[in-house]
């Protein structure tokens, strides 16, 4: 491994200067600047007097440059001595944590919504370090003269992960950030889609997921949504992991990770790569896609709108039930498309799908796949215009069953769980360099990617001090490093607590997504900094299939939500098969950390399963503002279930007691204004899914508390 301090100084810095001419395009000032950084081996108030000015200078300086020497500021920071105040508080002044400059002013408020408890300038320094120091495994490497090149190349690397750097927050301004952001993007017209049959609730929850953000995110956010624009994916799009903009492998969406930020935002979707971004499909394989794949790289409007309100709603039974933020993505922001960027201008979109000129390529093939759409929605019974005949009419008919439009979430994850279990196996290179982005890649591209994932993962990673090798034995000597077998162990019972805590909630108001919102591609992690310490969430996303109770609906229909709410523990826990638990929520989760015995997870979830199943239950029948949701009706009923699945199970032999007990439901069932045959409708539903029913028995026990 080269190092930059053999021969002699002249030598070290041409070999510095070319290795980062491989890197940089103004190498002179990358180099400049590592000259310098190599030169200190304490911390030095001029040098991050220099690399400041360098952070904000919007003109004349690169957006890579600028990077560069965020990192280098958090690296000298690391440096410094923590009880040297006055220079802590030269820093956080000229980061704008501070708005006096006085010793004992208080760190900004806004600090709070960023993760942070303290604001006295002691507690908060502890805090600051700790943030920056989770970069460590980088910031180690860096050895002075005797620096390798791979040490280099990582802290090159990690300066373009925008989001890993904590104090890019403080140097960019919102504006800037979204200058940078449409950049990389197309942007045509759109139109504000405003649904007047969203109910007030929803909105309001839409407003709420904004102005919970901290400052710098809400800022920009709002500017991204302030417009009816509609975002596309370019050319110039990366599909790297943790890029500022970046359209994940195997996805239409486009995520985005502001600088210093642990909030990811998403566009849904925002089309495909290439001269046409939407495209119609009928089959693929020879089998029919699902109606909302019609629309091949964008959304149907009605979907969004429906699925607009499911989350709302089911973020606030959660928070009303629990007292805190459900973990799951929010919609923020909807439009309809109006143009499309097309091969040589956008094109609004009725001219795009009826002209061949505009579409171009596979013309044909899009109108046979729109004509067989067409032809299913109206047997589905969506007749919504009356035959409409020529090129120009079935255009109009496609139009009018999928209304293309997009949407903007916050609080989601490219992380999702499939994904990272691919990667994370041996087969992760591969899958993530050569099958996904078509490009080589070297032993050093491959242990930087195992370290970018495994941070993610852990929260905090310390990377294995091992020579490496291959990617399996690096991942393996990773997770004999104590400290982070620990937090895998920690984290990977969290995870799965998390899991039950939102899968008890839904089932305590009777809901279910049909496998939907819980299948591992719809299910992300996300490691974020809170209350001082870096941890690691789950995220829920797609809700396009949730089915609640409404404030309309007096009775529970078991028959129909019975098997779906099997199909969610399915994706959940993989209990039919090893093959099926391989591709489960907790299946996946076991083998990214690497799990052997999941005795004590699946003991662990199950408590937290109970727990949030009786809470929230509780909280139904006695939160005035949640039992506002619901219908008089249901909440009065809300426990004949439970009597009817915990009675039958525990029914024996004897004949006497069960015909008293069965006379007993059927007199309840009656007396609160079920049907006559309410009872044999609910004995039956109970028998057809008996191994579901008494596989979950505990959660129709007698609420102890």
């Amino acid at each position: 491994m080269k190092s930059l301090g053999r021969p002699s100084r002249d030598s070290s810095r041409s070999h510095l200067l070319n290795l980062l001419a491989t890197e940089f395009p103004d190498a002179h000032l990358a180099h400049d600047l590592f000259d310098e950084l190599l030169l200190h081996k304490t911390y030095s108030h001029s040098f991050c007097e220099r690399l400041l000015a360098i952070a904000k200078q919007r003109t004349g300086v690169t957006w890579g440059i600028r990077r560069l020497a965020i990192l280098m500021i958090e690296h000298q920071i690391l440096k410094l001595d923590p009880d040297n105040l006055s220079e802590f508080n030269f820093l956080f002044t000229q980061l704008n944590l501070k708005q006096s400059p006085e010793l004992t002013a208080p760190i900004a408020r806004s600090a709070l919504k960023e993760g942070y408890t303290a604001t006295d300038l002691r507690g908060f320094i502890i805090e600051f370090r700790r943030k920056l120091e989770r970069l460590n495994h980088a910031h180690d490497k860096i050895k002075g003269r005797k620096t390798s090149d791979s040490a280099i190349r990582d802290f090159i690397n990690l300066s373009r992960r925008n989001c890993k750097l904590s104090l890019a927050r403080y140097l960019f301004t919102p504006e800037e950030v979204v200058e940078e952001i449409l950049r990389q993007l197309q942007v045509t017209e759109g139109v504000k889609d405003l649904d007047l049959s969203q109910p007030p609730p929803a909105i309001d929850e839409m407003t709420r997921a904004i102005n919970s953000l901290p400052d710098f995110e809400g800022k920009i956010l709002r500017r991204l949504c302030h417009t009816s624009n509609i975002y596309w994916v370019s050319e110039s799009t990366e599909s790297k992991i943790n890029s500022l903009v970046e359209y994940p492998l195997t996805t239409v969406v486009l995520t985005i990770k502001p600088p210093g930020s642990d909030i990811e935002f998403e566009i849904k979707r925002a089309g495909r790569r290439g001269h046409n971004p939407l495209n119609v499909v009928y089959a693929r394989a020879g089998n029919a896609v699902p109606p909302s794949h019609r629309l091949d790289g964008g959304n149907m409007q009605w979907l969004l709108q429906y699925e607009a309100i499911a989350a709302s709603k089911l973020g606030a039974i959660y928070r009303l039930a629990h007292g805190t933020e459900a973990p799951m993505a929010y919609y923020v922001s909807r439009s309809t498309i109006y143009s499309i960027p097309a091969r040589e201008a956008d094109v609004q979109t009725i001219p795009y799908f009826t002209e061949p000129e505009c579409f171009g390529k596979g013309f044909r093939e899009m109108r046979l796949a729109m004509k067989k759409s067409v032809d299913a929605f109206k047997a589905e019974g969506n007749d919504l215009l009356p035959d409409l005949y020529g090129d120009l009419g079935l255009t109009a008919q496609f139009l009018s069953h999928v209304a293309p439009a997009q949407a903007i979430l916050c609080g989601t994850t490219s992380f999702r769980l499939d994904k990272l279990a691919i990667y994370l196996s041996s087969m992760g290179p591969e899958t993530y360099f050569r099958e996904g982005l078509s490009v080589s890649y070297s032993k050093l591209d491959e242990r930087q990617f195992a370290d970018e994932l495994l941070e993610e993962v852990l929260g905090v990673y310390q990377a294995p001090k091992v020579r490496y090798q291959t990617y399996e034995r690096y991942l393996a000597a990773a997770f004999r490093v104590a400290e982070n077998r620990a937090r895998a162990d920690q984290i990977y019972l969290s995870l799965l607590r998390q899991i039950a805590k939102f899968w008890g909630t839904l089932l305590a108001v009777r809901g279910y997504t049909r496998g939907e919102s819980f299948v591992a591609r719809n299910v992300g992690l996300k490691s974020f900094w809170d209350n001082g310490q870096w941890k690691v969430k789950i995220i829920f996303m797609d809700h396009d299939a949730v089915m609640m109770i409404g404030p309309n609906d007096e009775k529970f229909y078991a028959r129909g939500g019975i098997p779906n709410m099997a199909l969610d523990e399915c994706y959940i826990w993989g209990k039919s098969s090893p093959k099926q638990f391989a591709r489960s929520e907790v299946g996946c989760l076991q083998s990214i950390y690497r799990i052997g015995d999941v005795t004590e997870g699946l003991e662990s979830a199950r408590r937290a399963l109970k727990e949030a199943y009786k809470k929230t239950q509780r909280e139904l029948l006695t939160n005035p503002r949640l039992r506002s949701r619901f219908h008089e009706g249901f909440l009065e009923r809300l426990l004949d279930w439970d009597t009817l699945v915990r009675g039958y199970f525990q029914m024996n032999g004897n004949k006497s007691t069960n015909r008293r007990w069965k006379k007993d439901m059927k007199a309840m069932l009656a007396a609160k204004g079920y049907g006559n045959g309410a009872y044999d409708a609910f004995i039956e539903t109970i028998e057809q899914n008996k191994v579901f029913l008494d596989r979950n028995r505990d959660l129709f026990e007698l609420d102890s508390n």
